[in-house]
């Protein structure tokens, strides 16, 4: 007997059930002198029948908060993997005037001053990136050609304000002072404002010996700089002619100097939080030569958390746990009804309901015989929609968890018989309800939800979760290949085209896989849920299988998966 077929007998058989209570109660009513055994029984079944509806409300509510706390934890997920890729378009973006810059050094490694301030102004430096508070480039001079640099410094003054701004006139000075074997000073640059004005003569390789290493290494250098109590970010990127990094024997012969810049990462990071409220963010630079941290928020106690490496600049440094990454902070999920509004209300409400149906037993058995059949048609249909989605007539999320339950028990008991879950989602559905409207949505989703129903196998059960997600689950036999065909077959019949309200609308389906012996139907859901966020983050349009470290340290241990 397939799933459905029994959950046909199993509803078939609650309807006689209630039509003997029904009947009873009626009997009582409307029998004279009906002994008082009789009215007792009565009064019992319309008391367990009030304890069941509050019972199932409870029980209601706290699946309400398991799946709202779920939803949080994936909106939350979502959020993070949404934050750090803004974070990482912004480095990214950062590179880009870095390459342009080099490449302008490494044309011209002799450039002025003046030309310098002729490229910044032309490709509007300062406008396009809000964050940057200067930008130079700084020369490596031995002590031999001091004198020399000194009268070039004097003849091409370093403008940083701009070409048409004088700027502050300083004589040049060493600062430090007193004789080293050799000096870095900046030959070009511009800065933003006063604040983030470096007077020439600043040796930069006094206060950062680190240059001259990076130089070696041909790696960028990250380091916290402070303007006042605001927390900046300075970046070093050595260039070479012909803007390529030379083999080590020759970085010395082909060095050009330091492209360095003053960044605002509080701009970067207040960008990326943009439509993300209660969020917290630490955002870190962790490499052999480099330590820095800015952080923005406060982290929530016993909130979640999640980091994620930006696989920026992994390329050059040769090792996949440096680099730049992101962890955010956000509030906790929680599944206690006490802290869901929607559980409170589905408790409040199943529990107000309950009385009032007991109320009306109590008033329609005394009643005649076709407000007792109206009575049992509505409650047959509460029943049902109960347990089933009331747009598609698929079994709703209850009714899901419920079937899952029983074949994870059936499996268990039987060698050789899995359980899998494939949850569905369809990419682009948001733009149905945005451009034709919710009732065309609804009728895309009633359309999908037959065709759905039609290309799965009999014994396959097919279940609607919330909005446009759907799962389907399979006891039987199975293996990977199995369910990737069921997934394929899904796959092609969402993409066929469907005609609503004169218009052709067409979309494509995202399915996430779990497969394995699986101790709760949740364990199992999450797991394709997790498979699903996978299949959605590789491009969409696809079907992924869960694998272990889809879950992180989220993950139950001692958890059964075949890989």
């Amino acid at each position: 007997m397939s799933h459905a077929e029994a959950h046909r007998h199993e509803a078939t058989g609650g309807a006689r059930l209630r039509t003997g209570v029904w009947s009873a109660l009626a009997g009582a009513a409307h029998t004279t002198g009906t002994p008082r055994w009789r009215k007792g029984i009565a009064a019992t079944l319309r008391s367990l029948l009030v304890l069941g509806g509050v019972l199932g409300s409870l029980l209601g509510a706290q699946a309400v908060g398991h799946t709202d706390a779920d939803k949080q934890r994936l909106s939350f997920h979502l959020t993070s993997n949404e934050i750090a890729s803004t974070l990482k378009e912004a480095i990214q973006h950062e590179e880009d005037l870095v390459i342009s810059a080099s490449a302008f050094f490494t044309s011209d490694p002799n450039a002025t001053p003046a030309a310098f301030d002729r490229w910044a102004e032309a490709v509007h430096a300062l406008q396009r990136y809000p964050e940057l508070q200067n930008i130079g480039l700084v020369k490596y001079v031995p002590a031999s050609q001091l004198s020399a640099f000194e009268a070039y410094i004097a003849a091409h003054p370093v403008r940083a304000f701009g070409p048409r701004e004088a700027g502050p006139h300083e004589a040049f000075q060493v600062v430090p002072p007193g004789r080293r074997p050799y000096y870095c000073f900046a030959v070009a640059g511009l800065a933003r404002s006063a604040l983030t004005y470096l007077a020439p003569g600043i040796d930069f390789c006094t206060l950062s010996p680190q240059l001259v290493l990076d130089r070696e290494a041909g790696l960028t250098g990250y380091a916290p700089v402070f303007e006042g109590t605001v927390p900046l970010l300075g970046v070093e990127t050595p260039i070479y002619r012909n803007g390529a990094v030379p083999p080590k024997a020759a970085r010395a012969r082909e060095f050009v100097g330091w492209l360095g810049d003053i960044l605002v990462p509080k701009v970067l990071i207040e960008a990326a939080l943009q439509g993300h409220p209660g969020i917290a963010v630490d955002f870190r630079y962790e490499a052999r030569f480099s330590h820095v941290s800015f952080s923005h928020g406060h982290a929530p106690r016993g909130g979640q958390h999640a980091t994620i490496p930006l696989l920026v600049g992994h390329e050059a440094l040769g090792d996949s746990r440096e680099g730049w990454s992101v962890e955010t902070f956000g509030p906790a999920a929680s599944a206690s009804m006490l802290h869901n509004e929607n559980a409170l209300l589905l408790l409040i409400g199943g529990t107000l309901l309950s009385v009032l149906v007991g109320a009306l037993m109590y008033v329609l058995a005394t009643g005649r015989a076709r407000a007792l059949a109206l009575v049992e048609e509505k409650t047959r249909e509460l029943s049902h929609r109960a347990t089933h989605d009331a747009l598609t007539d698929l079994p709703n999320r209850a009714m899901v968890i419920d079937l899952a339950k029983q074949m994870l028990a059936r499996a268990a008991r039987e060698p050789g018989l899995e359980v899998g879950a494939l949850f569905i989602d369809f990419d682009g559905f948001k733009d149905i309800n945005d451009n034709l409207g919710h009732a065309p949505g609804d009728q895309f989703l009633k359309a999908v939800a037959e065709r759905l129903r039609a290309t799965v196998r009999g014994h396959d059960v097919v279940g609607r979760l919330a909005g446009d997600e759907f799962v389907v689950l399979v006891d039987s036999p199975t293996d990977e290949q199995t369910l990737n065909e069921v997934a394929d077959r899904v796959g092609r019949t969402v993409r066929e085209p469907i005609e609503i309200g004169g218009r052709t609308v067409s979309v494509t389906a995202s399915i996430g896989i779990a497969l394995g012996a699986y101790a709760t139907p949740d364990e199992l859901l999450r797991d394709a849920d997790l498979a699903l966020y996978a299949a959605k983050a590789k491009g969409k349009n696809r079907h992924v299988l869960f694998q272990p470290h889809m879950a992180g340290a989220d993950r139950a241990p001692g958890m059964q998966h075949r890989l």
